[in-house]
């Protein structure tokens, strides 16, 4: 029986055994695409807030639903707005 330090989800990519070094890079990866998801939603958040209250009722927005628009691409599913 061997242990490993390693969660169960990163011991094994491809189907062979991972390395540390190879977990490292891909959690890198997953961070740096992180890091710049959160900067397009910001930049993406920060222009539609340009926008005064009636520009964004005549596309049908509010400023309330702005953050989950840009995060998710669409509504919160109890909003009774449409695009």
């Amino acid at each position: 029986m061997s242990y490993s330090f390693l969660p169960s989800s990163a011991q094994r990519i491809g189907g062979r055994r991972a390395s540390l070094w190879s977990v490292v890079v891909i959690a890198a990866q997953r961070l740096f695409e992180q890091i710049a998801h959160r900067r397009v939603v910001r930049r993406d958040l920060n222009r539609l807030m340009e926008f005064d209250d009636r520009q964004l009722a005549d596309i049908g927005l509010n400023r309330g639903a702005l953050l989950h628009l840009v995060r998710y691409g669409r509504l919160p599913s109890h909003s009774n707005q449409r695009l």
